[in-house]
């Protein structure tokens, strides 16, 4: 048996091992909570792109292939959720198509955020999407 002696010294010994495990696994736990944030936002950013060429090439196949007016709309949608495609591309339809498709395609550059303050990922990840439509016959 042990006495209360010896009990109080064994409790006093591991005063120190929470604090060194926290300290072990703290930085462990950042790095997932930050990657769950920037994969959150990379997907948002993905979710704006897809609507932004859904609501262009909608645009494109309602009032005809006005290649301006769409990549306007693909503009405006991606502006109003903050974000900056770099490059987008109005295409069709094709006069061989026998669907008639227009095809949207938006690129833009994901900025890694959460990276910067932990000093493992940073830089641009790039994002691109397409959305397809048949043009209307009138």
């Amino acid at each position: 048996m042990v006495g209360n002696a010896s009990l109080l010294r064994l409790i006093r010994n591991r005063r120190g091992n929470a604090v060194v495990e926290f300290a072990l696994i703290f930085p462990l736990l950042l790095v997932i909570l930050f990657g769950i944030t920037e994969f959150g936002r990379a997907w948002m950013t993905m979710n704006v792109l897809n609507t932004a060429a859904r609501e262009a090439a909608r645009l494109a196949v309602v009032t005809g292939p006005d290649v301006p007016a769409a990549t306007a709309k693909a503009q405006e949608v991606c502006q109003a959720a903050g974000i900056t495609p770099n490059v987008v591309t109005v295409t069709g339809p094709e006069p061989d198509d026998p669907e008639r498709r227009v095809t949207v395609t938006i690129q833009a550059d994901f900025q890694v955020l959460s990276g910067n303050l932990l000093g493992t990922f940073s830089g641009t990840i790039p994002l691109s999407t397409s959305s397809i439509m048949r043009h209307e016959s009138f």
